[in-house]
């Protein structure tokens, strides 16, 4: 950044592009492909399915910032999460405007029933005035978050324990000075001792949030893998709850579990990926000796990201928006993904998402012409899912989704979901900023 009043020269950016280094860099550069027509993939018709009675909606929010003149720096940061609960059949009795297809906010309201949690996190420097450290406060706070947070029967802390599994391992001592490694994970509500450090060890340890808990550094990606585990458990916490009835296994028959972004976890978190898939292999095998044919819709809408983009690109010639046919759908299959969306680096590489990932890509057209992309869970098959079959649900995905389409990579569900989840951002640094006013 240049200082104030200064205007950056040309001088620095001449001298690269005059050097030897720059031709070095371009001829060693795959070339990209520029203005390419790409072959469009094949599209299928969208196979018949059913739009679910109801759908729970769950989306994430937070907001960081730090104390205006603190000295040192120190911040803090608010995570929410937001679950909705929408009628559809309701929703699609509501009398639409005709040229926009909106209806009436207030009537829209009466259509769901939502619910919305937050709490607050220590970031850089913010201790406590018995002498834990921000770190460890962090660990604490997270710990306690999910011990103190349920949709329903057990608390998230409780939903983690068990799609872990009691024999989890902690990889390392969470006091990063320790060399203790494989510690046992303690049980929600209990807490373990490190044998060589005495450092005390919870539950939430094994997710290793706190391994990026960096002295005198932003921590928002904690706060981020926070709201994102928060996310995913609020799924398996419903699920399980309705797990528990017969009135509850009818429910999941009858109802899209909708979450935002990709099925997916990554960095630290990441096992929650390979824990979440096998929880969903049990809820439909359950579900399947119960109620047979019956298939657990769990799926996410993406506006954003790679295959958003390539969907865009796939859509483009001769017109934006006019070259996917209308009421066709495509599931990418890894080998493409690779070589055209998210390309591997190496000789033999994973088969895409097989570690992070618990549901699988599809674009679609709607025949409104409404392009969206979701995420679909196949828990009736073994990853790699991008090199499966199609998805059991997939009809029952796109019946549900097409009528919830609001433009282009826009999903209704999410929106208000987010209604519930957002914080307002200065309203949300205004709160941080009173903790020391």
């Amino acid at each position: 950044m240049p200082y104030a009043d200064e205007r950056a020269g040309l001088a620095a950016i001449q001298a690269i592009a005059d050097s030897d280094e720059f031709e070095d860099f371009r001829a060693r550069l795959q070339p990209p492909r520029l203005n390419a027509v790409l072959d469009l993939p094949p599209f299928a018709p969208n196979p018949a399915g059913r739009s679910r009675t109801h759908l729970v909606a769950i989306d994430g929010s937070q907001v960081y910032d730090h104390f205006p003149g603190s000295l040192p720096d120190t911040q803090a940061g608010v995570v929410s999460l937001g679950v909705v609960v929408i009628n559809l059949g309701k929703l699609a009795s509501l009398q639409k405007l005709p040229q926009s297809r909106s209806v009436d906010p207030r009537e829209l309201r009466n259509t769901e029933d939502g619910r919305s949690l937050g709490a607050l996190l220590p970031g850089s420097n913010a201790g406590t005035v018995d002498g834990l450290s921000p770190r460890d406060w962090f660990r604490q706070r997270f710990n306690d978050i999910l011990n103190n947070i349920s949709l329903g029967g057990e608390t998230f802390a409780e939903s983690l324990y068990h799609i872990l599994g009691r024999d989890h391992e902690i990889r390392r001592c969470p006091n990063s000075k320790c060399s203790a490694r494989n510690l046992v994970m303690p049980s929600p509500g209990n807490q373990g001792t490190c044998s060589l450090c005495n450092t005390t060890i919870l539950t939430t340890d094994a997710l290793r949030i706190h391994e990026q808990f960096i002295e005198n550094q932003s921590a928002v990606e904690c706060h981020i893998r926070v709201m994102q585990t928060l996310e995913m458990l609020a799924l398996v916490n419903s699920l399980r709850h309705l797990m528990k009835s017969e009135m509850g296994l009818t429910a999941i028959t009858n109802t899209a579990f909708v979450m935002d972004g990709q099925l997916a976890a990554f960095g630290t978190i990441a096992v929650l990926a390979q824990a979440i898939r096998k929880e969903l292999q049990v809820i439909q095998k359950t579900l399947e000796e119960r109620h047979p044919d019956a298939q657990l819709l769990v799926m996410s809408g993406v506006k954003s990201g790679p295959f958003v983009n390539h969907a865009e690109e796939l859509d483009r010639a001769p017109a934006p928006n006019k070259r996917i046919p209308l009421n066709h759908y495509w599931l990418p299959n890894n080998q493409y993904i690779r070589d055209h969306i998210v390309a591997g680096h190496s000789d033999d590489p994973a088969p895409w998402g097989e570690v992070t990932h618990y549901g699988r890509p599809v674009i679609l057209k709607t025949g409104s012409g409404q392009r969206l992309v979701l995420n679909i869970a196949q828990p009736e098959v073994e990853p790699p899912l991008t090199d499966r079959g199609i998805p059991h649900v997939l009809g029952d995905a796109i019946g549900t989704a097409e009528p919830l389409g609001l433009g282009t990579d826009q999903f209704l569900a999410l929106r208000r979901a987010h209604r519930w989840a957002a914080i307002p951002l200065k309203t949300g640094t205004d709160l941080i900023h009173s903790l020391v006013t």
